[in-house]
């Protein structure tokens, strides 16, 4: 959807608002940035205009979120209140909720804020905008258009949202819009040094040896535009380290040279293997990740797949591989 269709949705989506008196707000299974930071953004702001809000999220809160205000209120059990209205921020699809689906499909109204350009838009009112660095983008621009106040807590978590989500703004989805908002944040109250420092610059020694661990199992043995490491239940409970401590290793991965695509593969409980993309931006991983059941963006895309680490590893591999067929590598690379 172009940013014309996003501007027809709001004032729908503000009529909703205003009418409901009760509202859960929700976002994606293992956040990241922006799912986190336009959730609490969303959230802060909601009670600001007197509503009663739920935040929720089926997973915990990794630990160099935690800083975000409201962090601690963010729960993965719905509340014993019914709700009026469900919002639902950077979800390429309801099933991205997981084990939340059946508390935001209950509702009468629902509101799709999302970002990805993967077509699996839902709700009531869609506001879903593929040209937006990220949700934040989109969130900002209804909390403008609802005339809401963005102090300095609601800022630290939209900025948040789109430092994350543009990687430190390197990225090649950073616009001038998004350096537009990110600035303006900074005028309301947000801290980037310090936004910064614990997201990117603070992380557990149990994460440590985690990341530690995936950099000395690289495999390089994979074609040479492929680079890819593995973390399993094992090593998790060696090192201590939590789900939330994989967070940014994929990064790690994707900084070797010369690699268009870096995956990390991640053991976890259910017999299922959790699969993490990124690309130099000539393969779309988001839709290989698609194919398995996931989604994402073009550059950074993840799934959630079935099986033995060898056979999904062989799936995923041979999928990436297929891609590289048909792609050229990116300007540069």
């Amino acid at each position: 959807m172009s940013r014309n269709t996003i501007n027809r949705g709001r004032d729908p989506a503000i009529a909703l608002i205003r009418k409901s008196k009760s509202i859960y707000v929700g976002t994606h299974v293992r956040p990241d940035g922006d799912a986190l930071g336009s959730a609490l953004a969303l959230s802060l702001a909601l009670e600001t205009q007197g509503k009663r809000v739920a935040t929720l999220c089926a997973d915990p809160v990794p630990l160099n979120y935690r800083f975000l205000p409201g962090a601690d209120r963010i729960s993965s059990d719905p509340p014993g209140w019914p709700a009026e209205l469900g919002i639902v921020v950077d979800c390429d699809g309801l099933t991205r909720v997981g084990p939340l689906r059946p508390a935001f499909e209950q509702l009468p109204h629902l509101i799709d804020i999302d970002h990805h350009a993967t077509d699996q838009s839902f709700g009531e009112v869609r506001l879903v905008d593929s040209s937006a660095a990220a949700a934040a983008e989109i969130v900002h621009g209804l909390l403008r258009s609802s005339g809401v106040e963005i102090g300095a807590d609601i800022a630290t978590c939209l900025y948040a949202a789109i430092l994350t989500d543009t990687g430190r703004f390197s990225y090649g989805n950073t616009t001038a819009h998004s350096l537009t908002v990110a600035a303006e944040m900074v005028r309301a109250g947000a801290v980037p040094h310090d936004i910064a420092r614990r997201i990117y610059e603070e992380r557990s020694v149990p994460g440590t040896h985690l990341l530690g661990v995936a950099l000395t199992r690289l495999s390089p043995n994979h074609d040479p535009e492929i680079v890819s490491s593995t973390l399993t239940r094992r090593d998790f409970a060696k090192t201590g380290a939590k789900p939330g401590d994989t967070e940014g290793i994929i990064d790690h991965l994707r900084a070797i040279g010369g690699r268009r695509v870096a995956l990390l593969f991640v053991e976890v409980d259910g017999g299922q293997v959790r699969v993490s993309l990124r690309s130099d931006g000539s393969v779309d991983v988001s839709a290989i990740a698609l194919a398995f059941g996931g989604g994402g963006h073009a550059m950074a895309a993840g799934c959630a797949v079935r099986g033995s680490t060898e056979q999904v590893q062989d799936r995923v591999l041979a999928a990436v591989r297929d891609a590289l067929k048909g792609s050229s590598p990116a300007h540069g690379a």
